[in-house]
């Protein structure tokens, strides 16, 4: 039989500012014998003259089955195409069932009324290729999360952040994986915004790195990476007023773990959702917060502002692991100097046990020095991980050493109620023995460049937990 273009939605129309952050749902009856799905959304203006004010939308496609395919690009046009055995990068090839799908497209930002036009103009189109079935390929890959992983126990480094064509990202999943190898890297989240298309170049990526499958959910109201994820995430019921416990809930369910990105990023008009909004969390459930995007310093992202809020929740008795990420979309961004690095003391480096160790808050931070301490309660308890706990007496004995700083330095002893400086170097190394520092519900250790305290952040361990029992 040949193949026929049968079209199934042609609809445009205009929206205002009062239509952003909406769902905006158009029902397709999808023909019998349909081989391709293809789908385009396109709209104008792109922006209002700068790429921090531009209008965003986001094209996703639902099945029977669910998710399907997600278009989470730059630019004025969003395209979707899913085959049986192969489709764009952003959609999950596999059997194409006839009936009821949805195409819904994600207003995020409109900002047409500077415009002399006062609104955006879009248009979407759909269309089935009906023919002969081929063969079919699985939608996703998960057996690279089930191999083998050599190493025992350890410290082992990565990059939790990280993006690909498969959304908004300007390099392929094999050059992304190929410059983690370069740098040295153990294990990669590439963490496209919701879609999980990238999972099915697993199996391709070499022995000598761990793939952690993940996807950025991007909601009106905030970002959450989730980590260990096999199916994807619905964020379609997101609401600022009732939270992320939907998305949390599914990710759960799947054994995953849920982490905050950039809390305190600059949100809109600058970047959709990037700062954290919503009014309601349980913050009991939430695994992770990315404590620190990109480089330290950048204003945008305010890393001492989602710094802040991770330590008021410490404060609180919520034991969320403090993380980092690239955040990279490029080669380019790769190359900057002094991004942050993941490192995780876990019993090998598949999936399962970078997860593990991530929940047990055996996790630093850093942009390059390596951080390492012994200590001692008053209750004769030693510890040497972060995210373990000690006695609650308050009195901590404490050996420090850091490695491999290119600047000067002080390593300093947070806890609540005080920030204690412990001692300095020029580069290379320190090694500072402190006695008889008083610790109150937690403390963890900063390595900050020059001598001050809000000086540029070049590492961060998890807390180590003063607790009963």
């Amino acid at each position: 039989m040949a193949e026929t273009t049968v079209p199934l939605l042609d609809a445009s129309g205009q929206w205002t500012h009062r239509d952003r952050h909406r769902h905006h749902e158009f029902a397709i009856d999808v023909p019998e014998r349909t081989v391709e799905l293809r789908a385009r959304l396109s709209w104008d203006p792109l922006d209002m003259g700068s790429e921090h004010e531009a209008n965003s939308l986001a094209l996703t496609l639902w099945g029977p089955d669910g998710f399907r395919g997600g278009a989470v690009r730059r630019g004025d046009a969003n395209d979707l195409v899913i085959g049986e055995s192969a489709a764009k990068p952003g959609g999950l090839p596999g059997p194409i069932q006839a009936g009821r799908w949805v195409l819904n497209i994600d207003t995020g930002l409109i900002l047409p009324d500077g415009a002399e036009a006062g609104y955006l103009s879009w248009r979407l189109e759909a269309s089935a290729v009906v023919g002969d079935r081929t063969a079919v390929v699985e939608a996703t890959s998960t057996s690279a999360a089930r191999r083998p992983e050599p190493g025992g126990p350890r410290w082992y480094r990565g990059d939790l952040h990280s993006h690909t064509t498969h959304s908004d990202g300007e390099i392929s999943v094999e050059d992304r994986v190929r410059g983690a190898v370069m740098r040295g890297l153990d294990f990669l989240a590439i963490t496209d915004h919701n879609t999980i298309s990238h999972h099915a170049e697993l199996d391709g990526w070499p022995d000598g790195i761990s793939p952690i499958r993940a996807s950025e959910i991007t909601t009106f109201h905030g970002h959450m990476n989730v980590f260990g994820l096999a199916t994807a995430i619905d964020w379609r019921g997101d609401r600022r007023g009732s939270g992320p416990a939907a998305i949390v809930e599914q990710a759960h369910r799947q054994h995953a773990l849920v982490s905050i990105n950039h809390p305190s990023a600059f949100g809109d008009p600058w970047c959709v959702g990037c700062h954290w909004d919503f009014a309601r969390a349980d913050y009991a459930t939430i695994d992770a917060m990315e404590v620190w995007n990109g480089r330290w310093a950048i204003p945008e992202t305010d890393n001492q502002g989602g710094l802040a809020l991770w330590t008021d929740l410490l404060d609180a008795g919520f034991r969320l692991t403090a993380v980092s990420g690239t955040d990279s979309h490029s080669a380019e961004e790769d190359a900057y100097v002094a991004l942050p690095m993941t490192y995780v003391h876990a019993a090998d480096r598949s999936e399962a046990s970078i997860l593990d160790g991530i929940r047990l808050g055996h996790v630093f931070v850093s942009s390059g020095p390596l951080l390492s301490f012994r200590a001692r309660g008053s209750d004769g308890r030693e510890v040497s991980l972060p995210g373990d706990s000690m006695g609650a007496g308050g009195r901590v004995d404490l050996v420090v050493d850091v490695e491999r700083l290119e600047e000067p330095a002080t390593i300093w002893f947070v806890t609540p109620g005080s920030t204690v400086p412990l001692g300095a170097g020029d580069g290379g190394q320190i090694h500072v023995t402190s006695d008889g520092l008083n610790a109150n519900g937690w403390w963890r250790l900063e390595v900050r460049a020059g001598s001050a305290a809000n000086g540029d952040m070049l590492a961060l361990a998890n807390p180590v937990y003063a607790s009963a029992g």
